[in-house]
């Protein structure tokens, strides 16, 4: 596997080498270690782990050169990794996760085209994270290499429809949905109130978990806390969990805006932990701002993990998260016309009935079809095909 991504915190890409482990394969993973922290080799979930850096990308956030320049070393760092293990073994699957890593992948496919098959895992649509970097330009370009790459894929993954959709307009090649869910087994048998006391929470609790990006739209929170503060709401938190180092600058706003008090930053939490926060909590943020078609088709892993631990989730309308969550009524879906957030969630907290309304239907949409028992023989089966093909 390849990934342009620290393997130890990329919970998609952890997932699905630990299923294909589990099948038998032996996984070597050569990763972009972005936070530079990493031994350089390391076994994680018995795959063996390649830790490439190149710095600490989280220093140079504003860097966009710096990104094109090391997507590039790395790609060709992970192409000759690949010819290495191709001679130490007579056939090799190597699995790319996303554009920027696809290209090194595909020119091992090119030149040991009997003795590779080359799976394609795109998490997010190409042209639209392009855009939203580079802008147009840089899009159509590299919207034209992943279409010309696609001519040397045996099979593709997509995180979601949407780009599976997208995907199949530009190849042949069926794409497969495979959704990163937990695991029916990864939902700890908690109450809500004994969570609560675990982890020291307490009033009516909204949850942001993963990396504080642009995509989401925090100026909403910064204007709920400022109306519940002018209003003497003190019944309201705000937790936010996920790298520590993306949250500066809205610890910055809170602070200067005085609303410390609605706030709690918990910084990156073991795993163990993780889905007590969703347990504890009573609903998920996870409103992404229109920054282009990427933001629109999102569908982000909180989304899932709110449905596994029954806990409604607020999402943007016209999105491909608004459409999940209005097919199962699982959450709270914000246009431009709703009330504001803050009205909103004073409303949800005095109505208990609603919250668990939204909450049983959550639980149901992960027990019936967003839940990794299903994607995980969704993978192996795709594995096994290919293993058919390249070992005949």
């Amino acid at each position: 596997m390849v990934v342009a991504n620290t393997f130890a915190t990329d919970t998609r890409v952890r997932r699905e080498a630990k299923a294909i482990v589990d099948e038998g394969y032996f996984v070597e993973i050569v990763c972009w270690d972005r936070q530079g922290q990493r031994s350089p080799t390391e076994r994680i979930d018995e795959c063996v782990v390649h830790n490439i850096r190149f710095g600490r990308s989280t220093a140079l956030v504003s860097s966009r050169l710096y990104f094109v320049i090391a997507a590039v070393v790395f790609q060709v760092i992970a192409f000759f990794w690949s010819v290495r293990l191709l001679g130490r073994t007579r056939t090799l699957f190597v699995h790319a996760h996303d554009f920027n890593t696809l290209l090194g992948c595909a020119a091992v496919k090119q030149l040991f085209r009997p003795r590779v098959c080359l799976v394609y895992d795109c998490h997010e649509l190409t042209p639209g994270v392009y855009q939203e970097w580079y802008g147009s330009f840089v899009s159509r370009i590299a919207g034209q290499l992943e279409v010309t790459a696609l001519r040397w894929v045996d099979a593709t993954i997509a995180a979601n429809e949407a780009i599976s959709r997208y995907l199949c307009t530009k190849s042949d090649v069926p794409a497969e949905v495979i959704y990163s869910c937990p695991a029916f087994g990864d939902v700890p048998r908690i109450s809500q109130l004994d969570a609560r006391k675990r982890l020291g929470l307490f009033g009516f609790i909204t949850l942001f978990s993963g990396r504080v990006r642009q995509d989401y739209d925090f100026d909403m929170l910064l204007d709920a806390a400022r109306d519940l503060a002018a209003n003497a709401e003190t019944g309201f938190r705000f937790v936010f969990i996920g790298p520590g180092e993306t949250m500066r600058l809205l610890m910055d706003q809170v602070k200067g805006k005085g609303l410390q008090a609605l706030f709690d930053f918990r910084g990156w939490v073991p795993e163990r932990d993780l889905l007590l926060y969703y347990l504890a909590s009573d609903l998920c943020f996870a409103v992404t701002r229109d920054l282009g078609p990427n933001t629109c088709i999102l569908t982000p892993i909180k989304l899932f993990e709110s449905m596994a631990c029954a806990l409604p989730i607020v999402v943007r309308s016209h999105t491909l998260a608004a459409e999940i969550v209005q097919n199962w009524c699982c959450g709270i879906v914000r246009s431009p016309d709703s009330p504001s957030f803050s009205t909103e969630l004073t409303r949800l907290s005095r109505d208990p009935r609603s919250l668990t309304y939204l909450a049983r239907a959550a639980r149901r949409a992960f027990d019936r079809e967003y839940n990794w028992d299903s994607m995980r023989g969704r993978l192996i089966r795709l594995y096994s095909d290919l293993g058919s093909l390249l070992f005949r």
